[in-house]
């Protein structure tokens, strides 16, 4: 029995990953082989992405590189295809934590090409104040992502809040142990804040 070598996971593992671990990847895996046949519009730039996908202000309806096909979208799905082998098999790769990281990165950078950024429609102030005094306990970084999700709307993921700590931005909670790091929701929420006015 070996500890998981996922950031800030730390749990026990008999192969490099985590069974938790290795069930959220088969997810992200699973979202890849989804979002894979929707690249081929993308990369013929026929589709119609939300406005704000814009870039450059080149007039471009598609996000990505403004050549005749859109190259970025299809070096993803270069990258996407090569996904043919299931979580528990990476799991056995000494580099499955990091192998993860990047199906994840691909599979977020797919969906933006193809559905262009979500127009956040949140008041942060309002959820701020409506939050107030109802936080719960320090949570660890997945924990504390999915409660502020489910309980504001706010899409942040935990390896913002891992990213956010290391910058300085956020503090572990005294209370974090190496095996579990524990974060206030209200700072993650402030720190996400100070990021959409900065």
């Amino acid at each position: 029995m070996t500890e998981c070598t996922s950031m800030d996971c730390g749990m026990d593992a008999t192969l490099y990953i985590c069974p938790q671990c290795i069930r959220d990847l088969q997810a992200w895996l699973d979202k890849c082989a989804e979002v894979l046949p929707e690249l081929d519009v993308t990369i013929a730039r026929l589709d119609n992405v939300r406005v704000g996908n814009v870039q450059g202000g080149n007039g471009s309806k598609s996000a990505g590189s403004s050549a005749p096909l859109n190259l970025d979208a299809m070096q993803l799905k270069i990258n996407l295809a090569t996904l043919t082998q299931s979580a528990e098999h990476y799991a056995h790769d000494q580099f499955a934590a990091g192998i993860a990281w990047t199906i994840q990165d691909w599979y977020t950078k797919a969906e933006l090409l193809i559905s262009g950024p979500e127009e956040e429609r949140v008041d942060h102030q309002e959820v701020k104040d409506k939050l107030e005094g109802h936080y719960p306990e320090p949570l660890p970084p997945k924990e504390c992502a999915n409660w502020l999700r489910a309980n504001t709307g706010i899409k942040i993921a935990a390896r913002n809040i891992n990213d956010w700590h290391h910058r300085g931005k956020i503090r572990k909670h005294p209370g974090s142990t190496p095996k579990r790091p524990l974060y206030s929701a209200k700072e993650v929420l402030l720190a996400h804040m100070t990021r959409q006015h900065e």
